[in-house]
């Protein structure tokens, strides 16, 4: 079975949002993960990079969502915006996939389930930001459209190291296998 690696919303505006530009953590977080993507593509495994992204003006955000009027205050995650840039220490390679979702969920508002089964993927590898809401979001949904799961525990970060380890543990441990990405890596 072949296996797409989901890199999620490693975008300027969200890991500005959750790693401060300074911290040591930060540094060694994008390092590890672009070292781990470069593995994994050595390994044929096909890297998908997926952001957050909306139209001009928003028209694809519902007023009465309260987390899309967030958004629409900040004036951000607009596509072109600088916002919507991937880290460049997790470059794209001419290969990679690109998906643009409009929704918490990489799979919402965006074509990446169309993708993935047309390349006949079974095996998602989930990293990124944020514990609480892309990952979770997209493993939920994931699960629920029968794809097999693993989420790299250390490559997935949250604002709240709390709600990380409940979700990993309980919640996402239910519909995945967490793993470290050494232990991930060593099973390829």
């Amino acid at each position: 079975m072949a296996t797409a690696f989901l890199i999620l919303d490693i975008q300027q505006g969200v890991t500005g949002q959750i790693l401060d530009d300074s911290t040591p953590e930060r540094e060694s977080y994008i390092r590890r993960l672009a070292s781990v993507v470069k593995a994994a593509r050595e390994k044929s495994v096909w890297i998908v990079h997926v952001k957050t992204a909306f139209r001009r003006g928003f028209p694809d955000l519902h007023p009465r969502n309260p987390s899309a009027q967030r958004v629409i205050q900040t004036g951000k995650y607009i596509e072109g915006d600088e916002s919507v840039e991937f880290h460049p220490a997790v470059a794209l390679h001419e290969n990679d996939i690109v998906i643009t979702k409009r929704r918490v969920s990489a799979f919402g508002g965006s074509d990446l389930d169309v993708v993935l089964r047309s390349s006949r993927i079974e095996n998602l590898v989930v990293a990124g930001l944020i514990t609480s809401g892309a990952v979770l979001s997209t493993v939920r949904q994931a699960a629920d459209l029968d794809y097999q799961l693993t989420v790299l525990e250390d490559l997935c970060l949250d604002r709240d190291q709390e709600v990380h380890d409940v979700l990993m543990n309980k919640v996402i441990a239910k519909q995945a296998n967490v793993l470290g990405s050494d232990e991930w890596l060593a099973r390829l």
